[in-house]
């Protein structure tokens, strides 16, 4: 493993992620950047992608979902562009390694509101993340909708739906306006974004080509060998 490999598999320390989350909140950032919930959200569904999507693929969109208008990141050095970039990718081999090697221990970043906020504007709890998470489905939507048409795997996104739209779409209020509902789909999250991985990575599997198995060498020989003992 190469040096750059080793740093890459580190996942993010606390003083890490508030570094990031800085970064994602300044004014270096489009007002229409990622904050860091999304952000976790956003590279889950990246890392559960029907196809496997490069970082020139994702990373434009984590400074704003209109790229064309919301322009990009501004960097004060370079070496402040290669840090913010490191711990992005870092936290995206993060979360790709836990869904992959350890997905009962799989947890969103969630922003848990402090009570004298709550019936503010402040999004509700975990909104932001399921909005990421959606965001990352429609970069390649139509490559999703074999999930959507699996009965049993459509229901692992529906509260994702439910928590990044309910505010929005009629067919979600009863789930969202709810707390005890609400609730309820929050603590469902971990659970749906290790199935929707798995639905995708089992597919992958399926299609990717089989080897063939190697011939065993010397077979003759040893035929001819048990003949002469016999």
């Amino acid at each position: 493993m190469t040096h750059d490999e080793k740093l890459l598999s580190m996942p993010l320390t606390d003083a890490e992620f508030d570094e990031l989350e800085a970064f994602l909140t300044s004014s270096a950032v489009p007002e229409d950047c990622m904050n860091l919930e999304m952000l976790d959200g956003y590279l889950t569904a990246t890392i559960s992608s029907p196809q496997m999507l490069m970082p020139s693929q994702w990373l434009p969109t984590v400074w704003g979902e209109d790229v064309a208008h919301s322009g990009s990141a501004v960097f004060a050095s370079a070496e402040q562009a290669q840090r913010i970039m490191e711990l992005i990718l870092r936290h995206w081999s993060s979360i790709s390694q836990t869904l992959r090697e350890m997905p009962t221990r799989f947890h969103p970043v969630l922003y848990y509101p402090p009570e004298e906020a709550m019936g503010t504007d402040m999004p509700h709890e975990a909104s932001d993340w399921c909005q990421g998470y959606m965001m990352g489905v429609r970069l390649s939507e139509e490559d999703w909708m074999p999930l959507y048409d699996s009965q049993e795997a459509s229901d692992w996104i529906f509260p994702i739906e439910a928590l990044a739209f309910g505010h929005q779409e009629p067919e979600y209020a009863e789930w969202f306006e709810d707390g005890e509902r609400r609730d309820s789909l929050v603590d469902e999250l971990p659970i749906a974004a290790v199935l929707i991985f798995r639905f995708w990575f089992e597919r992958q599997q399926k299609t990717l080509p089989k080897r063939n198995e190697p011939k065993r060498r010397g077979s003759k020989e040893a035929q001819k060998k048990h003949a002469r003992l016999h």
